[in-house]
């Protein structure tokens, strides 16, 4: 567990616990925490010397912001659930696109 999820409150390490297990039954993988952003993906891929998750999605844990880069037709038909669960995430942290 990073010192980024360590530092989190009670409250959203539980909304972020019940976010990774809805993405994992969506077919995504919990990868990290950093610098407020939580990445999910389907798989790791190396690239320009570097690893990192594909078919991605991060969330930032802070205020309402989001990064999606999926290729895979499955997962896009997913992707209606993923941004309900994400909203779900938002609601129970109390943060709202206007924040």
């Amino acid at each position: 567990m990073s010192t980024e999820v360590k530092v989190l409150s009670t409250s959203t390490r539980t909304n972020l616990e019940a976010l990774k297990h809805h993405m994992k039954k969506l077919g995504f993988k919990y990868y990290e925490t950093r610098n407020g952003w939580v990445t999910f993906g389907t798989q790791l891929m190396l690239g320009e010397k570097r690893v990192s998750p594909s078919n991605c999605i991060s969330i930032m844990i802070r205020f309402m912001d989001l990064h999606v880069d999926v290729d895979d037709f499955s997962l896009i038909c997913k992707l209606p659930e993923v941004k309900q669960a994400i909203l779900d995430f938002y609601e129970a942290e109390g943060i709202s696109d206007e924040d």
